[in-house]
């Protein structure tokens, strides 16, 4: 296996480019000489280089032309090539320098493209969900390898990925094509390869519609959540309802996929569902990507199992997984209709997942319960019947590692086998994967745990031992599961880049992340800050450091499976833990303070605001608490006949921890407002309305209100005041998903939000071919409320790249996104 040391560090120049780097000068022009042939990676591999380096500002200018074009004098040529023959892994690739020249020689297309972006990722790009960042300082020159000293690049695993899962509104769940362009060009250019997606298809209508179907006769209830949905911890709510200014963030009633929202009924859905995951699969294999998808073959609806025969069923319909014999004919019938649907539904998936179900994973991790092997063996023949080229992943949570020994010894030897890590990833991978001999197989480690949803989880120490320890078992996979986006990538851009260079330090990963955030000396406090975080745990998580029988404890406090703010709950954070979480907060606050820039600015902002409002958070949980108590207590009075004990209790103690709780509800969900960016953003944003502001301040008023009969003024006056807008917040402007690739003729739509205290107008799109001086304005389309609706595309090929970016006016101010717009704008290339 090649490795390298990337270090990410700027690389000295010196003799690397003969003349001009003897004479310590930088190049005035570079030529890009594309890969000879024409394909569409070959095209996207050179174009790509030309809008990066051209972003990054390396040189006067930056040209694209034929393979065999010569330089010019004092103009750098950077060749791209393909040859097979020089490399062992398909993957692998070399940057090499030599007079006038540097060679990025790679053993197939797709490493071409992985090339290029670790090319790129060298002269400061980050690459992220979130897609590109660019670093806030010029770098004054390209960073090039010393003579004779190549970069050479091969991946420590060769199933590199990410597992978003689906089904909250933070997640994939809510997306529409646009978001799932833009999050596999964002995988692509993470060096990534793999996407897996697990499908909810169970009981109490926890039916996901990507992987709906019939059987028996009937059909089943299954839908994608939205803001109108009764599960994970949702009540249908109006966006219109929610307070503090949050309607505005939404175009209509109903936040979710256009697939589910739009749609007429269940079949509908699933048909809208899956004709735009299929649409998403097809895009994700033109870019290189493998992709698969899978359900839980015990797990079946509750419609589908009543349709059933009784001779097939479990005696207790209510019992766990599973309710039907899955050694029955029926359960093979039920089983190869599900697989020959998936088949149906996504005819290019790479891989069929089947997961044991959530509940059975913690069945066996407390009494052992051993699992049926008959649908694995059922549905490895049927791929091998009818679709031989597909890979069956066996997967679950992290209690069906206690299996694998036995599974390994039962299911054929091509069966991959795949799991979370237990105790949401906080126990380390399984030893039980380094036992496995030549089996395939892909530990899951969790990016972010659902039941610190809605803070930021700074995890890369964590990922460091994790992946370390993968290798270690000759794993030949390791894939991140997640929900959220930008917030996440800390973490995830650390998967990428680890996967590919073992030397990579947390440190040194951290200091290349905060050089695309902050300026100045501002990057390395930034970067000491959050190596600072992380490593020593100062953030609040839902892991303290205790070890029970072998597994990490885990506290919930913001679990979006769930009503999230259950502050019911037995659990408090420590003292201690708050403390050291204002001190993170704290040392965040004083860099973004000191911003330059509005890009700086928005950056800083983004990471700090999240953070800090998880103080007034933890504050409200505590009061909430405690009024909790207060009102179990006057329950108890009230049901011993001391209904006027109980009243003057709630008066006395209750109401005025409720005035104090209050106006910490209203804090924490401005902080987050005021930085909203992203999809994932809005749908935490929703959940926050339904889970905690719908808890903290209506539902503890009905309570208080049961012993009182009217509760007093100032707290219906207090109640008001924290619903209404934020006066104080500045207008701005942000498009939810940015495209960064188009084919010939493609278009694809923009949305637009812009909220604020102040009136909108004008808002508009302005497009720029490379190398024009002139931005075309196009108004965009209100949709609803505050969100506009604009037509990215088509361009004409020849255009290569095209800048991008969004203007409207308020209160007297001209509004762009991005912040420092048209100096700095968004960009697609055009392939």
């Amino acid at each position: 296996m090649e490795t390298h040391r990337r270090g990410f560090l700027r690389t000295s120049t010196l003799g690397a480019i003969g003349a001009l780097a003897s004479q310590g000068q930088q190049p005035q022009r570079i030529l890009i000489q594309p890969a000879a042939g024409e394909s569409f990676k070959r095209r996207l591999a050179a174009r790509e280089l030309l809008n990066g380096l051209s972003r990054l500002a390396v040189a006067a200018e930056v040209r694209l032309a034929g393979p065999d074009a010569r330089p010019a004098a004092g103009e750098l040529a950077i060749a791209l090539r393909i040859d097979a023959g020089q490399f062992r892994n398909a993957e692998a690739y070399a940057v090499s320098a030599q007079p006038g020249q540097v060679l990025i020689a790679a053993a197939s297309e797709q490493a071409l493209l992985y090339a290029v972006f670790d090319f790129l990722e060298r002269q400061g790009v980050f690459f992220g969900i979130d897609g590109p960042s660019y670093p806030l300082e010029a770098s004054g020159g390209p960073a090039l390898p010393p003579p004779q000293q190549p970069w050479t690049a091969s991946p420590r695993f060769a199933v590199r990925g990410l597992l978003p899962w689906p089904d909250f509104l933070n997640c994939i769940t809510v997306y529409n094509e646009e978001d799932f362009r833009a999050y596999f060009e964002a995988m692509l250019r993470m060096r990534f390869n793999t996407f897996g997606m697990h499908v909810y298809t169970g009981a109490r209508q926890w039916a996901e519609s990507y992987l709906s179907f019939e059987f028996a006769g009937v059909g089943h209830l299954s839908f994608l959540d939205t803001s109108a949905t009764n599960r994970w911890g949702y009540l249908p709510q109006r966006t219109s309802t929610f307070g503090m200014g949050a309607a505005q963030f939404y175009d209509g009633e109903v936040f979710g996929s256009d697939a589910t929202r739009l749609a007429r009924d269940p079949w509908e859905q699933a048909e809208q569902g899956r004709r735009l995951l299929r649409r998403a699969f097809t895009y994700a294999e033109r870019l290189g990507l493998r992709t698969g998808i899978g359900f839980e073959p015990y797990s079946v609806p509750d419609e589908i199992v009543r349709a059933l025969p009784p001779e097939v069923r479990v005696a207790d319909l209510n019992a766990r997984n599973p309710r039907v014999d899955p050694d029955s004919r029926a359960a093979r019938d039920l089983l190869e209709t599900r697989l020959g649907q998936l088949l149906e539904a996504y005819p290019g998936v790479d891989h069929v997942w089947l997961w044991e179900d959530e509940g059975m994973n913690w069945d066996s991790r407390k009494t052992g319960i051993p699992l049926s092997v008959t649908p694995f063996l059922q549905a490895h023949d049927f791929l091998r019947r009818h679709a031989s080229k597909k890979r069956l992943v066996v997967a679950g949570w992290g209690g069906v590692a206690r299996h694998f020994a036995d599974f390994h010894k039962r299911l054929p030897r091509d069966v991959i086998f795949s799991c979370l890590s237990d105790s949401l990833g906080w126990d380390p991978v399984h030893e039980v994967f380094g036992q496995l001999e030549d089996r395939e197989r892909w530990p899951i480690p969790w990016l972010e745990d659902d039941p610190g949803m809605w803070f930021p989880q700074l995890l890369v120490h964590r990922f460091e031992s994790d992946m370390n320890r993968a290798q270690r078992f000759g794993c030949q996979g390791l894939i991140g599961i997640h929900w959220r986006h930008r917030i996440v990538d800390p973490t995830a851009a650390f998967q990428s880049r680890f996967s590919w260079d073992e030397k990579l330090t947390p440190a040194a990963y951290y200091r290349a992340y905060a050089r695309t955030q902050a300026a100045g000396d501002r990057a390395a406090r930034l970067a000491g800050a959050l190596t600072d975080s992380d490593r020593n745990l100062k953030a609040i998580s839902t892991f303290a450091g205790q070890v029970k029988d072998g597994h990490a404890v885990t506290h919930g406090f913001s679990g979006d499976y769930s009503e999230a703010f259950t502050f019911w709950s037995r659990s408090e954070p420590e003292a201690r833990v708050i403390a050291s979480h204002q001190e993170a907060a704290a040392a965040l606050r004083a860099i973004a303070g000191e911003a330059a820039s509005d890009t700086e600015k928005e950056r800083l902002e983004y990471l700090t605001r999240q953070v800090e409002m998880c103080v007034p958070y933890f504050e409200a949980w505590g009061l909430a608490h405690r009024l909790h108590k207060l009102l179990q207590g006057a329950a108890k009075s009230k049901k011993d006949g001391r209904a006027e004990e109980a009243r003057a209790t709630i008066l006395k103690d209750g109401v005025p921890l409720w005035l104090e709780l209050a106006p910490r509800v209203r804090r924490a969900l401005l902080d987050f407002q005021r930085v909203v960016a992203t999809r994932n953003d809005l749908g935490q944003l929703a959940s926050m309305h339904n889970k905690f502001v719908r808890l903290a301040l209506v539902r503890l008023r009905l309570s208080m209100k049961e012993y009182l009969d009217e509760l007093p003024r100032e707290t219906e006056s207090l109640f008001e005041e924290v619903m209404r807008p934020d006066a104080g917040a500045p207008p701005r402007l942000f498009l939810p998903t940015r495209p960064t690739v188009l084919g010939d003729g493609e278009k694809l739509r923009l949305l637009i939000v812009a909220p604020g205290p102040a009136q909108v107008t004008g808002v508009a799109l302005h497009t720029r071919a490379r190398g024009a001086a002139e931005w075309v304005a196009t108004p965009a389309r209100l949709l609803g409320r505050r969100t506009w609706q604009a037509t990215l595309g088509p361009f004409a090929p020849e255009a290569l790249a095209v800048e991008y970016y969004v203007s409207a006016a308020a209160a007297g101010r001209r509004l762009v996104a991005p912040p420092d717009a048209p100096k700095q704008a968004y960009a697609v290339t055009v392939a």
